[in-house]
């Protein structure tokens, strides 16, 4: 956390309550910020963790937790992050795809209740309770089916308009999963009964680790970032096509689009960071 922008020597740690669990966690640990309230943030090890205040009281972290020169007698914690309901890689959600960690977080926009959520082996939540006041009340349902591929979960992009529709890449060869293929799912989540449908819109992508998602709610275009670049699924459309010009050939890791300004952004491996600048119709 740093309160003054980006000066290098504010970073404030906030890590002590999730480095003291000694849960697993993915290398680049799935970390999102929300909008509404500010200062709500979630990270996910083997449960998501939450904090409502920018991951502790201001004055307490600049005392003691500043990253430079961390106070070795503190006598709380830096950082305040709780877990949100049970965890979600055991076996009180069944006895399949067990294990590993948490390795995709996403908001709704627009509904501060609901938040899925992804482990590395495939299993899928959503809750619809996440902003309850007390973390250990949040409920999770899991809703992956056998035909989901049980692989990793590389980026989750929900509906802006409908808290209960989203979009899922995966990453990986289907060698890995035999008998569960795709590599982009569209899935909608019933809270009535508690389960999800999951269609493979992969169509032409080819078997290739899709490594992240976005779904631009003007015009219902879909697009998924690969190791060789962004492509683009039109609206009703069952052919994948490369997404503007100018990218260069290289691995994409990160997906960032913004609705209102109409710009998606990719992050590459090496070749920097592009912005393609979206039509609305």
């Amino acid at each position: 956390m740093n309160f003054h922008g980006n000066d290098p020597q504010e970073w404030l740690a906030t890590w002590d309550p999730l480095q003291s669990t000694g849960e697993l966690r993915s290398f680049y640990v799935p970390f999102i910020a929300d909008s509404a309230p500010a200062g709500r943030a979630y990270i996910g090890l083997e449960h998501v963790w939450r904090t409502d205040d920018n991951g502790g009281d201001r004055a307490y972290l600049e005392a003691h937790c500043n990253t430079l020169h961390l106070d070795p007698t503190r006598n709380r914690p830096c950082g305040d992050w709780q877990p949100l309901g049970p965890n979600l890689t055991g076996s009180n959600f069944g006895q399949t795809r067990l294990g590993n960690y948490v390795v995709a977080t996403e908001r709704a926009p627009g509904d501060a209740s609901t938040l899925w959520t992804a482990t590395r082996v495939g299993r899928v939540f959503v809750s619809k309770n996440a902003d309850d006041s007390q973390p250990r009340n949040v409920r999770f349902t899991r809703i992956d089916t056998p035909s989901t591929p049980g692989r990793f979960v590389s980026g989750i992009a929900v509906d802006p308009a409908d808290p209960n529709h989203a979009w899922f890449s995966y990453s990986g060869y289907e060698a890995y999963t035999p008998g569960e293929t795709g590599h982009v799912f569209e899935a909608r989540y019933n809270p009535a009964t508690g389960t999800a449908s999951f269609i493979d819109r992969s169509y032409d992508i080819g078997d290739q680790p899709v490594t992240g998602i976005a779904l631009f709610r003007a015009t219902g275009d879909v697009y998924a970032a690969t190791d060789f670049g962004v492509l683009r699924l039109p609206a009703g459309a069952s052919h994948w096509e490369t997404a503007g010009s100018g990218l260069p050939t290289a691995a994409v890791y990160g997906l960032t689009l913004s609705q209102s300004a109409n710009v998606l952004y990719a992050a590459t491996h090496g070749r920097g960071a592009w912005a393609l600048t979206l039509p609305r119709h």
